[in-house]
């Protein structure tokens, strides 16, 4: 038996053999014992046998695949450094018939290989994240990351993003399955590195090429990353927001790998990053505890990212390995998820109509308010918008002394679109939508001045503030 490549410790003996009787050059029957061709245990001692097999390939725990670590030639066969190629299997036919003699049945080889490959499994992200907490100096920089590289401001609201960023992405790598509701959005700062930045930090494991989240031969390509960069929130757009949200909160992605022979489940191995040059770019309040965003500023970056070395890199995440290893949770408390919507309020797009709405909401309106007729009301707030004082018809003039308590979608109607309920039926519904996102005021039915009133109310009732 002639093998390429040095022997490692497995003797003819240990193969699954089988009797045979065949005729020799004088025609004599005679008994050989020959390798069984439908074992899938004979194609695993093969593999293990030959040095060139044993020693080049490995099964990438983190991206799934089966690799080749350095360029190997099989006879007359280069195979590169990188993903095995999907004729593989071939060219592993035709080397073991060569050396083997044995031409093994597609079964056992197909099977043999897997088994193979499953005692060599190695995980590149884990042993990179293992050897940066090693290797860190025990300096924090995690909390300034941002403001040193991207310029962001120092306040507690980026020092935090930066954590959970990064300590949600190392527990990634030591439990794929583990839930990470959160995406970083890097936003504004033309010219600060967002790209670069993310770049850097993701090592060999980074990708900008998923153009669509919905799509799954975008799946295997995500895979492959620690970091995914929807950049200029391209596949963002793509996606409904509820489809965005839903994606974002996935712990797993079931799909059937190319040249695979069934639909199997796969953890989601990967955190989610976005840029935008656009600050307002969030627009549904009712998902954007999801959202992560940090206002980029080229002006007041330290050191730009791309001058980042390997060894920032690496204590970054020698870092964020540590906080992990202590125990982190990867959600923000109640108290602080309040204080981030305060302050994402800057990154929510607001329309007109929005704005309109929200500028009637802070009206200072007068005393005698609730006693208004509808056209007071309206004609009130036309004035106090446009020029500011508002006479009855004895000359009287109304000052506001205090913010409303209660509205209702109907005097947001007449009072700011001057629409009536009967046909103001899209903006109505625009109203509700707005109101309802509004974490200042509630809907409630209650009485009222004797009245049932459907109304939306403040839930500060301190109105006056004159």
């Amino acid at each position: 038996m002639t093998i390429i490549g040095d022997v490692v410790n497995i003797s003819i003996k240990q193969f699954s053999r089988r009797k045979k009787k065949i005729l020799n050059d004088e025609g004599e029957q005679i008994e050989i014992e020959s390798i069984v061709a439908d074992s899938p245990r004979n194609v695993l001692l093969a593999m293990k046998s030959d040095s060139k097999l044993n020693d080049f390939l490995r099964h990438n725990e983190f991206t799934g695949e089966h690799e080749i670590v350095e360029d190997v030639k099989l006879d007359a066969i280069q195979l590169r450094k990188g993903q095995l190629p999907s004729s593989f299997e071939s060219y592993l036919s035709v080397y073991l018939e060569n050396h083997f003699k044995t031409v093994f049945k597609a079964g056992a080889l197909r099977d043999g290989i897997e088994a193979f490959f499953a005692e060599k499994t190695y995980n590149p992200v884990k042993e990179y994240m293992e050897n940066a907490y090693e290797s860190w100096d025990h300096k924090e920089r995690l909390a300034q990351v941002f403001q040193t590289w991207l310029g962001a401001e120092d306040s507690i609201f980026v020092q935090k993003i930066a954590v959970m960023f990064f300590v949600g992405a190392v527990s990634k790598v030591f439990n794929p399955w583990v839930k990470f509701d959160y995406t970083l959005d890097l936003v504004g700062g033309q010219g600060a590195g967002k790209t670069t930045f993310l770049q850097k930090i993701a090592v060999d494991w980074y990708t900008d090429s998923a153009k669509d989240f919905m799509d799954k031969d975008n799946y295997e390509i995500m895979l492959k990353s620690l970091i995914v960069n929807d950049d200029e929130m391209v596949a963002s757009r793509k996606t409904t927001f509820d489809e965005l949200k839903a994606f974002v909160t996935k712990t797993e992605l079931s799909f059937r790998r190319s040249y695979g022979r069934r639909a199997e489940k796969f953890p989601k191995n990967f955190v989610i990053a976005r840029t935008s040059n656009k600050i307002e770019y969030l627009g549904d309040k009712t998902g954007e505890r999801r959202f992560l965003p940090v206002l980029v500023d080229a002006g007041q970056q330290f050191v730009k990212p791309f001058d980042m070395t390997d060894h920032d890199v690496l204590q970054l995440w020698g870092e964020a390995v540590a906080i992990y290893k202590k125990g982190f949770t990867l959600t923000f408390n109640d108290d602080f998820e309040a204080e981030l919507a305060v302050y994402k309020e800057r990154f929510t797009y607001k329309d007109e109509a929005e704005s309109q709405v929200y500028d009637y909401l802070e009206m200072l309106v007068p005393e005698e308010w609730e006693d208004f007729s509808v056209t007071q009301q309206h004609q009130y707030t036309w004035s106090y918008f446009n020029d500011g004082s508002y006479r009855n018809e004895a000359g009287l003039l109304y000052e506001g002394v205090k913010l409303q308590s209660s509205v209702s979608a109907k005097q947001i109607l007449k009072n700011v679109f001057d629409i009536d309920s009967a046909r103001g039926e899209k903006i109505a519904r625009k109203i509700k939508l707005i109101m309802d996102n509004n974490q200042d005021w509630e809907y409630k039915v209650k009485k009222v001045r004797g009245k049932t009133m459907r109304a939306y109310f403040r839930k500060n009732i301190q109105t006056e503030v004159m």
